[in-house]
C-alpha cells in the first residue's frame, strides 16, 4: 500500500472513530503552558476544552480573577498561535494545580580531597573492625561539606566550621555556638585576661571556650593597637604600649588562628613552652597585625623584591 493511501486511510478511520476531535481537544489542552508561559502555567493548570471553552483550574480565586482579566490577551493568543480548534472562551474555577516539573538537581559537588584525606588518616588510628566505618563516615561528613560550599556556606570565623549564609551579615561568619559562648561570663572575663596576657591558662574553660575567649581577645587587642596607634605617631612615650599591644597579637594569632577549627588542632596548650616573639620576624598578613603599627615601632621586615 502506498504511503498516499495509508494516510488518506488513517485519516478516514480517525475520523469515522471521532478521534480528530479528541485529538483538537487535547491540542487545546497540552498547549496552554506553550500560550501563557511556564511562570503562569505553575499556577494555572488547563484540564479540559468542551464546547469551545477551555477549562482552567487555578490555585485560588486570586489568581483565577487576574487571569480573567487577561482573558481577552489570552485568547488573542491561542488564535495567533492555535487557529484550530478554536478557543472562544476561558473558564477558571479553583482546584488542584498539578506540580510543575522541577528540573534534576545537579549532580553533588566532590568532595575536597586535602579534607579526605585528612579524614581517612584520622580513621586509620582506631582499631581494625572500626577502620571501615570511620572511613566511611569521613567520607559522607567531607561529601556533605561539599554540599554545604556549593550552597554558600561559610566558614565561622571563630571555629572554622562551616555555617548557613545570612543575608543580613557584612562581617565574617559565626555560627550559632559561638556566637553563645561569646556571651557567657566566664568567656567574657577569660577574653579580658587573655588580651594582656595571651599564654594564661583558663582552666574552667572548654577547648571550643577558650577559642571563643580568644577570638574576642583578638578583637581587644585590635581595638587598643587602632587607639595607640595615633597617639604613639604624635608622642613617643606611648610606643612601649603599642609595642606590648603588638606583640599580644601576634601571640594571641599564633596560639589559635582565627577560622581554624572544625576538625584541626586549636593551637598549642597554655603550658606548652614558647619562644620569644621576635618582631623582626612578625608578618602583618600572617600575624594579623595593622602593619602601620609595626611601620611606626620601626619593624617592619623589607622583603626583597620578587624577580619577574
Amino acid at each position: 500500500m502506498r504511503e498516499g493511501h495509508v494516510t488518506a486511510w488513517l485519516d478516514a478511520a480517525m475520523r469515522r472513530g471521532g478521534w480528530v476531535r479528541g485529538v483538537r481537544r487535547a491540542e487545546a489542552v497540552l498547549a496552554w503552558p506553550r500560550i501563557v508561559g511556564s511562570d503562569v502555567a505553575r499556577f494555572a493548570t488547563a484540564v479540559a476544552f468542551q464546547n469551545g471553552t477551555l477549562i482552567v483550574e487555578v490555585a485560588d480565586a486570586e489568581t483565577a480573577m487576574h487571569l480573567g482579566l487577561q482573558r481577552h490577551r489570552i485568547l488573542e493568543a491561542y488564535r495567533g498561535r492555535l487557529p484550530e480548534p478554536r478557543v472562544r472562551d476561558l473558564r477558571f474555577r479553583v482546584g488542584r494545580v498539578a506540580p510543575a516539573e522541577e528540573p534534576p538537581p545537579p549532580p553533588p559537588p566532590p568532595p575536597d580531597p586535602a579534607e579526605l584525606g585528612r579524614l581517612e588518616r584520622a580513621a586509620l588510628g582506631l582499631p581494625d573492625e572500626l577502620v571501615p566505618a570511620a572511613a566511611a563516615t569521613g567520607r559522607a561528613l567531607a561529601t556533605l561539606r561539599a554540599r554545604r560550599r556549593a550552597a554558600g556556606w561559610r566558614p565561622c570565623g571563630v571555629c572554622g566550621s562551616l555555617t548557613e549564609p545570612d543575608p543580613a551579615a557584612t562581617a565574617a561568619p559565626r555560627c550559632g555556638t559561638c556566637r553563645r559562648q561569646a556571651t557567657l561570663p566566664k568567656v567574657v572575663d577569660a577574653a579580658a585576661r587573655l588580651a594582656v596576657a595571651p599564654r594564661a591558662a583558663t582552666p574552667a574553660l572548654t577547648e571550643d571556650e577558650r577559642r571563643v575567649a580568644l577570638h574576642l581577645a583578638r578583637g581587644r587587642v585590635r581595638a587598643l593597637i587602632q587607639d595607640l596607634l595615633p597617639r604613639a605617631l604624635a608622642d613617643t612615650t606611648h610606643l612601649g604600649a603599642l609595642e606590648a599591644a603588638v606583640r599580644c597579637a601576634v601571640a594571641l594569632n599564633r596560639e589559635a588562628p582565627p577560622g581554624r577549627g572544625d576538625d584541626l588542632l586549636v593551637g598549642a596548650p597554655p603550658d606548652a613552652p614558647t619562644e620569644p616573639i621576635d618582631l623582626d620576624d612578625v608578618d602583618p598578613e600572617r600575624d594579623g597585625v595593622d602593619p602601620r603599627a609595626l611601620r611606626a615601632l620601626g619593624r617592619l621586615r623589607r622583603r626583597p623584591p620578587e624577580v619577574p
